[in-house]
């Protein structure tokens, strides 16, 4: 035998297994990625090379979802109208509701997503037309190498107090958005996104992963203090050799000119911000919410922060998941998902940039801060955990009720005797 031990000149073969490569492949599907950026992937993810053929077979014994065999016409039209029936401020077009079906393993036609929408919700499409739309800060080119080079962070108040003129409801939002790959790397509900010490808290929380950025781009609000300390302090210690009059740690300029993240805002009050409002005024509108009543704020806070919470974690999927339009003369990637590009910055001709950083060194720094502005608790809860416990007690007592937007005033109003009951006695 002229090969006696069976090798070929391509030596041996690491195959992963069924669980990683369907993971893997049904990632790449609900990211909607070319057929050779799913191969490039499985190289880079998992080391495991093959070629189209391959790809088609595992595709098919894994059922992974196509768009060329989208379910049948009316399964697919109910749930177009599912989704777009929950579109109150019908903001939103084919595209959006396309990535959000992908999600779901839903690979529907952008054509056939429109015609749906058209014939069941028309108004939608005036509604949408470009005549309609806010002209925004003229934005200059940008420039990045990638990945965590530079994020911009900010706060959000279209669910804040004024907004929403429900006594002292306050749904405040901050976000951390990558500038090279357009991913929205991280954004809670905050009781406060105008304190120093809860974004120093959750920027601990945000770099709790395991890395820290190049330079950190802030408007000059009072909220900077302890997140521009906080950065400073890691990357001086974790990447000396990175000359900060080259790469500062820390730019800060105006709010509006922090277009990365500035011109997100608009994306998610006309595609979520809206809907969730409308929900969140049924309390006022049917006078459901009384802010006159101690006790019906924190009880809020405890039904709807989860949920809401759950809504924008569904949105920066979406958002991560997306196709962004191409840009012919874009310095950065252009026409791609923003998660892959973060995940994948070589594909994209971008540089690594994460500076890695061990977990001792963030409890570290979450045991000084706490010494110096007291726990975390104390600036980043909705309620106490007193009340969190008597709220867990009377949603059980009342038969613990499906908890969804759909429900959630109907579960506030079934709490409210309750709870009246035993903070009077």
């Amino acid at each position: 035998m002229p090969n006696p031990g069976g090798k070929n000149g391509y030596g041996d073969k690491s195959t992963p297994s069924d669980e990683e490569l369907e993971a893997a492949l049904r990632r790449y599907a609900a990211q909607n990625l070319a057929q050779e950026v799913r191969i490039a992937n499985l190289k880079s993810d998992l080391n495991y090379s093959i070629r189209r053929t391959k790809l088609k077979e595992l595709n098919r014994k894994f059922n992974i979802p196509r768009i060329r065999k989208p379910p049948a016409l009316e399964v697919a039209r109910q749930a177009v109208i599912d989704k777009v029936q929950l579109d109150v401020s019908q903001q939103n077009g084919p595209n959006y509701f396309k990535t959000l079906l992908q999600q779901e393993g839903l690979m529907i036609p952008r054509d056939t997503i429109r015609k749906i929408m058209v014939e069941h919700f028309p108004l939608g499409f005036d509604h949408r037309f470009p005549g309609k739309k806010r002209a925004t800060i003229p934005r200059t080119a940008r420039n990045s190498n990638g990945p965590y080079h530079e994020i911009s962070s900010d706060g959000h108040e279209t669910l804040g107090k004024q907004a929403l003129e429900m006594g002292d409801i306050a749904l405040q939002i901050y976000g951390y958005k990558d500038k090279w790959s357009d991913t929205l790397s991280f954004m809670p509900f905050v009781p406060s996104s105008r304190t120093s010490a809860a974004i120093g808290y959750l920027f601990l929380d945000f770099i709790e992963t395991g890395a820290i950025l190049i330079q950190m781009t802030m408007d000059k609000g009072s909220e900077i203090g302890w997140q521009d300390a906080i950065q400073d302090a890691l990357r001086s210690t974790f990447a000396p050799d990175i000359d900060p009059e080259i790469y500062p740690v820390c730019r800060l300029i105006k709010s509006v000119h922090i277009t990365v993240i500035e011109s997100f805002w608009c994306w998610l009050k006309e595609n979520m911000g809206l809907n969730l409002k409308s929900t969140i005024l049924i309390g006022k509108e049917e006078r459901i919410f009384s802010p006159n009543v101690e006790f019906y704020l924190p009880l809020f806070y405890w039904i709807f922060i989860p949920l809401l919470q759950a809504q924008l974690d569904a949105f920066r999927i979406y958002w991560n998941h997306h196709r962004v339009r191409s840009q012919k003369d874009k310095n950065m990637p252009s026409g791609h998902v923003p998660a892959d590009a973060f995940n994948h910055p070589q594909n994209f001709g971008g540089l690594e940039c994460r500076i890695p950083i061990p977990k001792a060194a963030v409890n570290d720094m979450r045991k000084m801060i706490t010494e110096e502005i007291g726990p975390r608790d104390a600036h980043l809860s909705w309620f106490n955990p007193e009340f969190g416990q008597l709220a867990e007690a009377i949603y059980t007592q009342i038969g613990e009720p499906a908890l969804s937007l759909e429900t959630a005033w109907d579960v506030f109003q079934n709490m409210l005797k309750p709870m009246a009951e035993v903070i009077e006695l």
